[in-house]
């Protein structure tokens, strides 16, 4: 079982995952956000200042 401290939250679905263990990963703003999955990170890409800041 994972840590929490280790694991970082989808800004998008809001799941907590694992940063080795993400399906993706985008930049914004200097920040690097992970996703569970590529349809968050699609989501995402297309919008970032929608879900920027959720973590």
């Amino acid at each position: 079982m994972l840590n929490a401290s280790t694991q970082v939250r989808d800004p998008v679905c809001g799941m907590h995952i694992d940063p080795t263990d993400a399906a993706g990963k985008s930049e914004h703003n200097g920040h690097t956000y992970y996703f569970c999955h590529a349809h968050c990170q699609r989501h995402f890409d297309q919008n970032p200042q929608r879900y920027a800041g959720r973590q």
